[in-house]
């Protein structure tokens, strides 16, 4: 009987150091996730509480890397919808007048969260992007108002593909000075051209 006793009892400590070892992984992975998905909204909170127009972008090159930013996070992870509202009321503040006149708010958000969804049904992500260097920026004049051409390549993952959109970005700047958004356009890249 003590032989089965003591069997019992070597059974029953190895029982409650798996339990208590699986209860410890449990917690850790736990708090690792907590601590990812803070990390992964942080880019999305300081895009959101940035105030753009106190501290806006000084140059052509430096609005579309805003842009590109607030573009990325829009398809980086699940937001929510006022997430998502959040960053497109931000986009909205670089664009152009006429840019942002062709479309009501409540449109544009409906049209993102449209094309957020589509981007998560196919698995579609932007992966990183790329802008063109400051000195290939394309500078003009036209009924006296400047513009700016610049090229950003963002690199889509799409599944296990990677695709690369090269897209040229026009800007105006406006009376204040500010450099804004008034259309963008697939553009071939250099390669092809």
């Amino acid at each position: 009987m003590k032989k089965y006793g003591r069997t019992i009892i070597v059974i029953a400590v190895l029982v409650i150091l798996g339990l208590g070892y699986y209860h410890y992984l449990a917690n850790k992975d736990a708090d690792k996730d907590a601590t990812d998905i803070a990390a992964d909204t942080s880019e999305v909170s300081v895009l959101i509480s940035k105030d753009i127009m106190a501290n806006y972008p000084e140059s052509p090159k430096d609005v579309v890397d805003l842009y590109a930013r607030i573009t990325k996070a829009y398809y980086d992870k699940e937001l929510t919808d006022e997430q998502i509202e959040g960053l497109g009321r931000q986009a909205r503040l670089m664009f152009d007048d006429e840019l942002r006149n062709t479309q009501t708010d409540a449109d544009f958000f409906e049209k993102l969260k449209e094309d957020i969804s589509n981007y998560r049904s196919t698995k579609t992500r932007i992966s990183s992007y790329v802008i063109q260097s400051a000195t290939k920026t394309k500078y003009s004049t036209f009924k006296d108002r400047q513009y700016a051409s610049i090229v950003l390549v963002y690199y889509i993952r799409q599944g296990d593909k990677l695709i690369d959109s090269h897209t040229k970005f026009t800007l105006r700047k406006d009376n204040d000075g500010h450099w804004k958004i008034l259309f963008w356009e697939l553009a071939e890249s250099e390669n092809d051209e």
